[in-house]
């Protein structure tokens, strides 16, 4: 159900009595039955980017909604803030941040009032009590005054001198550690869109940014922001500018022409031309935040090798995120799939996608002969041996390979593709198109929140199964 918020319905029945001066918690039968209160607080609590837990400035009980783990000093209901821009009372009532051209609708049918402690002089006026919705009706109104307190919150970050200032996971020469950053917000120039993350993901290209083993390759701005994965809301577009207006839902692969903004940041600058595609409804952020990259190179390679139905394509390197998505593309062209995976969770994880047989890449060689003797029609090298992948194809087999590895085998007949990620507009819409109507599935095994990427990386590094997500 779709709320305009500038001319929202009436709210109809009787108001809490109120003085203008107190928080009118007494009065038991205005508040939310427990399944509309329960309701409310999920919705709060999916919202991407928003830390839940109980308030320090309210009452204990009351749950808290903040856009970073909580730390303190605290900063209730400053705009913009940090922390609490808002609050679920036990009884529903909402105190939160709404934008101002929102305030007096609101007011005028009936929905808010002016939050008591915004009458003293040293807050904001944007503070409001909205009245705990009582019914499937008023809560549809409730989700979206949330929303609008939540985007205008996610829109906003400190100040330090004037300038505005964002969190972001960044490095700031070869050989320092990642580490959590205070950096201006980037500025949308010609044909670019200044994006508000909300999610990313950790790629093999990110280690090997941060490992200095693209030097030569890239130009280094430091400091360094990791994270080629994001997605988000457009948070201002720039000249020359077309088909997107700030609040809409994008996701994308950062393709600038140097290393320094990333994905692991409050925001980023993106070309409006490539890398970024609109998000579908049915797509969230933190699922979004990690098909750019991975998704667009599974595609990429399952094209170079064009598997027809029933051919048998091996895919070395299918626990990972590239893997994962290939696997299951592979198998939606008919192809009966080989996937390298430890036996047990590993296994059975890849076959779940779509694989026909798992193999260990321990013994690579003797277990794909056995299920195809005279090799395999097509193999994806996404990890492990080149030359030891490139052995098992049948004579004519097709060779696609994310690390660059080209056979020089004069004597054989095989077609071999070096394949570098191309996220076009089209090709991310496709994935995202995918995924909405149900032949694509995102495996986002674990989710950590921004300060925990250095973990995240760890992770990825000994052996992750599926996609690692980064929440900001």
């Amino acid at each position: 159900m779709s709320i305009d918020l500038t001319d929202p319905p009436l709210r109809s029945g009787p108001r809490p009595r109120t003085t203008g001066r107190e928080i009118p918690h007494d009065q038991l039968d205005q508040f939310s039955p427990p399944h509309i209160r329960d309701a409310l607080v999920a919705d709060a609590q999916a919202l991407a980017g928003v830390f839940t837990g109980p308030s320090q400035v309210s009452e204990p009980a009351s749950l808290a909604l903040r856009l970073h783990e909580p730390a303190g000093p605290w900063a209730a209901f400053l705009h913009p803030s940090p922390d609490e821009f808002g609050h679920i009372h036990r009884s529903g009532f909402l105190h939160l941040t709404v934008p101002v051209p929102l305030i007096e609708p609101l007011q005028r049918a009936g929905w808010i009032e002016p939050h008591p402690i915004s009458r003293r002089p040293e807050w904001p006026d944007t503070i409001v009590m909205l009245y705990a919705p009582r019914d499937e009706a008023e809560l549809a109104v409730a989700r979206a005054v949330l929303r609008s307190s939540w985007r205008q919150a996610t829109a906003s970050s400190a100040t330090e001198n004037g300038v505005i200032i964002m969190r972001a996971m960044a490095f700031t020469d070869f050989g320092a550690d990642l580490a959590a950053t205070d950096l201006p917000v980037p500025e949308a120039g010609p044909g670019e869109v200044l994006v508000r993350v909300l999610a990313s993901s950790v790629n093999g290209f990110d280690l090997g940014v941060l490992n200095g083993y693209l030097k030569g390759v890239y130009d280094y701005d430091f400091p360094v922001v990791l994270g080629k994965d994001f997605a988000g809301t457009v948070a201002a577009v720039g000249d020359d500018v077309t088909g997107l207006t700030p609040g809409e839902d994008v996701f994308g692969v950062v393709m600038r022409p140097t290393l320094g903004q990333g994905g692991y940041a409050e925001y980023v600058v993106v070309s409006r031309q490539y890398g970024l595609a609109k998000i579908p409804d049915g797509l969230d952020h933190t699922r979004a935040g990690v098909l750019g990259l991975a998704g667009t190179a599974a595609l990429n390679a399952i094209d170079a090798v064009a598997p027809a139905p029933g051919e048998t394509v091996l895919i070395s390197g299918a626990t990972g995120g590239v893997g994962a998505f290939a696997v299951q593309l592979a198998a939606a062209r008919g192809a009966r799939v080989i996937a390298t995976a430890r036996p047990g969770a590993e296994a059975a994880f890849v076959t779940g996608l779509g694989a026909t047989w798992a193999v260990d890449h321990t013994d690579l060689p003797a277990q794909v002969r056995a299920i195809t003797p005279d090799g395999v029609d097509a193999a994806l090298h996404l990890a492990g041996d080149g030359p030891a992948v490139a052995a098992l194809l049948a004579n004519g087999g097709r060779l696609a390979s994310t690390l660059h590895y080209l056979p020089d085998e004069p004597g054989r007949d095989i077609k071999a593709t070096a394949v570098m990620a191309d996220p076009s507009p089209a090709t991310l819409a496709r994935l995202a198109a995918d995924v909405v109507e149900g032949r694509l599935r995102v495996p986002v095994a674990r989710t950590y929140p921004l300060a925990e990427t250095p973990r995240a990386i760890a992770d990825f590094t000994a052996g992750a199964v599926g996609k690692l997500a980064v929440t900001i």
